[in-house]
């Protein structure tokens, strides 16, 4: 349960994969976000300002800045940690809950064996493998019926 400061996250130890995967994923979004942000405005303006006997590109200021505040909503969303927003809060709960009851399903799958997944793969692919020989061998058949109907050059 989380503390009066609000520093404790939603529902400790639950959801612990989901809610890494779905952080992981949605700041890959975030980066690469930020990157075409920065190469937006590197297309607007060259400015720059020193940093630590560097030039640094506001556009590079602004990418980070964004994707910084991007990563601090997207762990408030994942973590759980309370705003004293009402609605805010109650989104992240949902959220949360949402990613905890996924995996909880997740979990209960029965999930394929090597050697089942290995037949099975290989099933699907002498079937496609037949099924685009066959609608080959009709398609050639189509194409010389219409050839001699002269319906086709």
């Amino acid at each position: 349960m989380a503390d009066s400061t609000g520093f404790a996250p939603y529902r400790p130890g639950q959801g612990v994969y989901a809610r890494g995967a779905a952080a992981g994923a949605v700041l890959l979004l975030a980066l690469f976000g930020s990157w075409r942000l920065y190469v937006l405005v590197r297309g607007v303006t060259d400015k720059s300002f020193p940093l630590l006997g560097m030039q640094v590109p506001y556009a590079a200021l602004w990418a980070a800045a964004v994707f910084v505040l991007m990563a601090a909503v997207i762990f408030l969303f994942t973590f759980g940690l309370r705003t004293g927003l009402k609605s805010l809060d109650a989104r992240a709960q949902g959220l949360i809950d949402l990613l905890i009851d996924t995996e909880a399903e997740l979990a209960k799958v029965s999930w394929a064996t090597r050697d089942e997944l290995v037949r099975s793969t290989a099933a699907v692919l002498i079937f496609v493998a037949l099924l685009g020989a066959f609608l080959f061998c009709v398609d050639w058949v189509v194409l010389f019926a219409m050839r001699q109907l002269r319906v086709l050059p």
